[in-house]
C-alpha cells in the first residue's frame, strides 16, 4: 500500500461507470501506481509513462554514464550540450530556487546563492555548473516526472488519469465521476499498517497536483539517498527540531506542490504566512498531533 492511495467510495462513484483501472510498479525508491478512468486504455497509460521515466532516466541518472547529469558534472565547470528534457529540469529547480528564496538550492557542495551561477545556452543548447558544484535534481524530476506522466498518459489514453509516486500525485484529463478520491498519509508506517490516525481523504476534480513531505527521520542518515528527502536534510536538518511533522500542498502541478510543501518545512514557524502568500491550499501536522488547514485545502469528502 503506498503512503498515497486512490480510495474508492461507492456513494461517491456515478451508477453504472465502470471502476477506475490501477497498474502498480516500483520506481526511484517509491512505488508508483498509473490510474485511468478506463480500464481498458490502462496498457496505453502505462506506455506513455515508461517513456517519461525513460526521457527523465536518460537526462538526470547522475550514476548513468551517459546521461546528461553524469556528463554535466564530468566537465568540472565547463559548458556541455544537453537535451530538451534536461534543459527542462534544470529550469525548474531553478525556478523552485527562485520562489523559496533559495531553500530549494539544486547544487550541493557550493556556497549559498551559487545557483544564480548557472549558466545556460551559453553556447545555445548548453549548461555550465560553477566549478566544484554538482546538482541534485530528484527533489523537482520527480514531481516534474509525475507531471508529465500525467499529461502524456491522458493525452495518448484518451481518457482521465491519475499517477502517483510515493507521496507525489496529478490528475489530467477528465475525472472520473465525482472526482478522484485520495488518501493522503501522514506516516508512511502506519500507511503501510492501514491505521494511520493523521490521514485524511481529498478529492481531487480539476487537473492538478498534490504532494505531501516530512523531515527525514532521526534515525536515518543525512547523506543517504537523492531526492526530497536530501533536500530536507539540507534544510531542516540542521535544526534540533521541526513544527511540522508533515506538509501537504494542493496546487496546479506537482512540481509547484512538492516544491511547497518542501519549503513549508523549511520555513518552519512562517509556513503558514508563506503558503498564504503564494494562494496555496496546505495540509500541516505539527509535531504535536494537531492539525492546520492554510488556504483552499480540499475537505474530506470520505472515511480515510
Amino acid at each position: 500500500m503506498n503512503p498515497l492511495n486512490q480510495q474508492e467510495h461507492p456513494r461517491l462513484r456515478d451508477a453504472g461507470a465502470p471502476a477506475p483501472a490501477s497498474r502498480s510498479f516500483p520506481l526511484w525508491g517509491a512505488t508508483a501506481t498509473v490510474t485511468v478512468t478506463e480500464p481498458d486504455r490502462l496498457g496505453l497509460a502505462r506506455e506513455a509513462v515508461d517513456h517519461v521515466i525513460a526521457d527523465i532516466d536518460a537526462a538526470c541518472d547522475a550514476y548513468r554514464g551517459g546521461s546528461d547529469l553524469a556528463r554535466v558534472h564530468a566537465a568540472a565547470g565547463r559548458p556541455v550540450q544537453v537535451g530538451a528534457t534536461f534543459h527542462a529540469l534544470l529550469w525548474t529547480a531553478l525556478h523552485a530556487a527562485e520562489v523559496t528564496g533559495g531553500r530549494a538550492d539544486p547544487l550541493v557542495h557550493a556556497p549559498r546563492g551559487a545557483w544564480r551561477s548557472i549558466v545556460i545556452d551559453e553556447p545555445p543548447g548548453s549548461v555550465r555548473l560553477p566549478a566544484g558544484a554538482t546538482l541534485d535534481l530528484w527533489p523537482t524530476a520527480k514531481p516534474f516526472a509525475v507531471d508529465r506522466a500525467a499529461e502524456l498518459a491522458a493525452g495518448e489514453a484518451g481518457c482521465g488519469v491519475l499517477f502517483s509516486l510515493g507521496r507525489r500525485a496529478a490528475v489530467a484529463g477528465p475525472p472520473p465521476g465525482g472526482g478522484w478520491r485520495i488518501r493522503v498519509a501522514e506516516d508512511p508506517r502506519e500507511a503501510w499498517r492501514g491505521g494511520d490516525p493523521l490521514g485524511q481523504g481529498v478529492l481531487l476534480r480539476a487537473p492538478c497536483g498534490l504532494a505531501t513531505c516530512a523531515p527525514p527521520a532521526p534515525e536515518r542518515p543525512a547523506s543517504g539517498g537523492l531526492g526530497v528527502a536530501r533536500l530536507v536534510d539540507r534544510l531542516v536538518g540542521r535544526q534540533p527540531h521541526g513544527p511540522w511533522r508533515t506538509a501537504s500542498v494542493v496546487a496546479d502541478s506537482c512540481v509547484d506542490a512538492g516544491t511547497a510543501c518542501t519549503a513549508a518545512l523549511a520555513y518552519g514557524h512562517e509556513a503558514v504566512e508563506w503558503l498564504q502568500s503564494m494562494g496555496l491550499g496546505a495540509r500541516l501536522v505539527h509535531e504535536d498531533g494537531w492539525v492546520l488547514t492554510v488556504g483552499n485545502w480540499p475537505a474530506a469528502p470520505f472515511p480515510v
